[in-house]
């Protein structure tokens, strides 16, 4: 019956509840209106006891009383009425905090259900215990005994068939011994069907003796012999999952990281509470409406649920560091450090979890006592499969993170910096999606049992803008990413020397500009398209960066000197990168060029940073070709023929080396060129490719030492020359030749014993 249906019917029976004296004065034994009294009171009851027909109800009575109903929601601005009548709008954050407070209002009210609920249902029981409700005990009797019965032979021969099963166990048991993971699987798969056969066969013999001994074929079985008969099965099917589960006396079977005597408790004391919340739910509940009344069933409900709570959350908290200790111990056999991290994590939060489980499992059953089953198993089962999606997931992102990006050896070859690219943003952008996956979980898990409407919010007008909002914002960032990464991966294949084709220096050097000012560009782009797509005006965004630009323009003049000056020297080809150029004095390898600088390597390894207002000139030596200019100098004495054919053999000598291929021409000798002060002057020029001329040049210089060594040509340097005086005695005269008072010493080592007159030459 839909709400509106029942609020109606409601109002009728509060209206025949209001005319119950009036009827019992003018015609008490009226039977067309008592079932209509009765009729009334149950629609009344039904309604009071469903939320949603409850505040249908209630909003219907604000109708019919004349008060104003609140204004649905709405996606725009909510609005408030003035003292006037005129409404004034509200702005988003009062709105924010209106949407707060009625949330908080109504978890406020849920929770007054909640005791109000437990209220009545205690006190009902104090209305039995009373005897203000009295208790037909011949028909307690006797539906005692039609259960008992029933119950009775369909447990005979449940444990009948439990016997002839367990014949088959141990043969099983020796092949899951020896056999593999699959063949473990299959054989419990097989046995956990076989025990859900035995407890199929209890159930048709409790059928069979319902119908012959208490009902017939024609009649059937009464209620609360099927009653009995689906409290024994669903606790039987219960009891086949915790044996699958926790396959107590069959180690071998069992493959969760259970031990026997873990498996053997959980299993115990778990049997425990099935027995007492299914047959307490499923046939003492509803045998106490039959037998007796409809508020001791209630009550009976409250006590069944509220115990097994309680006997559930007593059984977590004593177990809570057995189970956390077992998880850690199991964790640490893993290879996996993920599978570790996860494990010991789920061991850390597990009780958290199984708490809020219990809790929320007592309030359905407490504010939805007629379809609790229906909504607990209808989200037990939702919920469980969320959080395996969800720990999916975030299992394999968690992987892709740790474990990074890997491409094949072809594409890593042909672009090396791809790979880089992918693990610098995809592991940031996968954490991003992980805790985007652990909010959907969290609000899904909500949505599921009732706590938020997140699905129905999506669904709503103002939800579906948000999310379609933020939806087109993160794929504007993800096309931005992948047009910026299939551009740097086009210059990547532009920058990579071939077979048949050699990148030159100008071209590095303005793709590499072109590869900075792209990415600048695809930037800012996509910044401001998704602040578009989430609705922000990007107008002033756009206006405010012309105006800030103008204003830099006129402050910052150095700075545009330096932007118009590179961008000069860039379409000049003035200074490419790896050329050696000389820059504002420096003389170094270009490492790097922007828009606005230049960086320099010298020849000590200093970095210079020089910006591109301080350059006058720029010197390149790596332009077309280079020159080693040789200048060696002879001995006044040296036949110049000779010291130049000399120069040519050492240039013989080296083209036979691998420098020929870097060298144009033949040896341009330049002759004498100056005459110095203690030798004569010769220069040769040798043509080499760009950048070359100082590797070439060093190389001739070795071999002109070996042929001038070879053929005696002496290479001077500066010298003094000392003349003695005339000795004062004759004897000297005779034993001292003329010239031995003449001999040659370095300038730079004088003879200390040298004559005070002397002579420099």
């Amino acid at each position: 019956m839909k709400p509106l249906h029942l609020c109606v019917a409601a109002l009728m029976g509060i209206a025949l509840l209001f005319a119950v004296p009036a009827i019992g004065q003018t015609d008490t034994g009226a039977p067309d209106e008592s079932a209509d009294l009765k009729q009334a009171s149950e629609a009344l009851i039904k309604v009071l006891n469903d939320p949603d027909s409850r505040k249908e109800l209630i909003e219907l009575l604000k109708k019919n009383a004349g008060e104003e109903q609140p204004a649905p929601e709405t996606g725009g601005e909510a609005s408030t009425e003035t003292a006037d009548g005129a409404e004034e709008p509200v702005s988003a954050g009062q709105g924010f905090v209106i949407r707060v407070g009625e949330y908080t209002r109504a978890i406020a009210d849920e929770i007054g259900v909640v005791l109000d609920r437990s209220r009545h249902s205690l006190r009902g029981l104090l209305l039995v215990l009373r005897g203000d409700i009295p208790i037909k005990w011949d028909r307690v009797n006797e539906v005692v005994l039609q259960v008992a019965i029933v119950l009775a032979t369909a447990y005979a021969a449940f444990w009948v068939a439990q016997f002839a099963a367990r014949r088959l166990y141990p043969k099983m048991a020796v092949r899951a011994r020896y056999g593999g993971g699959l063949m473990r699987a299959t054989i419990l798969i097989v046995t956990t069907l076989i025990d859900a056969l035995t407890v199929a066969i209890g159930l048709g013999v409790g059928y069979f003796v319902a119908l012959t001994g208490f009902g017939g074929l024609d009649t059937g079985v009464t209620i609360q012999e099927s009653l009995a008969l689906n409290a024994f099965f669903i606790t039987g099917m219960a009891n086949v999952a915790l044996r699958f589960v926790f396959a107590p006396k069959r180690p071998e079977l069992r493959l969760l990281p259970f031990s026997d005597d873990a498996s053997d408790y959980w299993y115990a004391r778990l049997r425990i509470y099935m027995y007492w919340n299914n047959f307490g739910v499923f046939l003492a509940v509803p045998a106490a409406n039959l037998a007796v009344s409809f508020v001791l069933g209630n009550a009976l409900r409250f006590l069944i649920v509220l115990l097994g709570m309680l006997y559930l959350m007593v059984l977590i908290k004593q177990n809570r560091v057995k189970v956390r200790e077992g998880a850690k111990a199991y964790a640490e056999t893993m290879h996996s450090v993920l599978a570790q991290r996860a494990l010991s994590n789920l061991g850390n939060l597990w009780h958290i979890g199984a708490y809020g489980y219990i809790l929320a499992v007592f309030l359905v059953w407490v504010t939805r006592p007629f379809d609790a089953t229906t909504i607990i198993l209808r989200a037990t089962g939702f919920s469980i499969i969320t959080i395996m999606a969800g720990m999916l997931i975030s299992l394999v992102m968690t992987r892709a993170i740790k474990g990074g990006i890997r491409l094949p050896d072809d594409i890593h070859q042909k672009l090396p910096a791809l790979q880089y690219r992918l693990n610098a943003f995809v592991p940031r952008l996968l954490k991003i999606i992980r805790f985007v996956v652990f909010l959907a979980t969290i609000l899904l898990l909500m949505d599921i049992w009732g706590l938020l409407s997140v699905i129905d919010w999506i669904y709503s007008e103002a939800g579906f803008s948000l999310v379609s909002s933020y939806g087109a914002a993160i794929m504007v960032l993800l096309v931005a990413f992948v047009v910026w990464l299939a551009v740097m991966s086009w210059v990547d294949l532009r920058l990579q020397s071939r077979a048949g084709y050699i990148v030159s220096a100008r071209e590095r050097t303005l793709f590499q500009l072109f590869r900075n000012a792209f990415t600048v560009v695809i930037i800012v782009m996509a910044a401001l398209l998704a602040l578009s797509e989430i609705g922000v005006n990007i107008g002033p965004l756009i206006a405010g960066a012309g105006v800030v630009g103008l204003a830099i323009s006129f402050g910052a003049q150095t700075l545009v000197k330096d932007i118009i000056t590179g961008a000069f020297i860039q379409i000049e080809n003035a200074i490419n990168e790896g050329d050696v150029v000389t820059v504002a004095g420096v003389t170094g390898t270009v490492e790097g060029i922007t828009i606005r600088s230049v960086r320099m390597r010298d020849l000590d390894g200093t970095t210079h940073i020089i910006p591109f207002s301080s350059v006058d000139m720029v010197s390149n030596f790596m332009r077309g070709f280079s020159y080693h200019v040789a200048l060696i100098g002879v001995s006044y004495d040296t036949d110049i023929a000779f010291a130049k054919e000399a120069m040519e053999e050492a240039f013989r000598r080296l083209q036979e080396t691998d420098f020929k291929s870097k060298i144009f021409g033949d040896l341009e000798m330049h002759g004498v060129t100056a005459f110095g002060a203690s030798s004569i002057d010769l220069r040769a020029r040798i043509k080499t490719t760009p950048g070359d001329q100082w590797g070439v040049g060093r190389a001739y210089n070795e071999y002109i030492k070996q042929v001038f060594d070879e053929r005696g040509i002496e290479i001077p340097f500066p010298q003094v020359t000392y003349h003695a005086a005339t000795p004062p005695y004759a004897e000297q005269e005779q034993e001292v030749p003329k010239q031995a008072g003449k001999k040659k010493v370095k300038a730079s080592e004088p003879e200390d014993d040298a004559p005070p007159e002397s002579e420099e030459h």
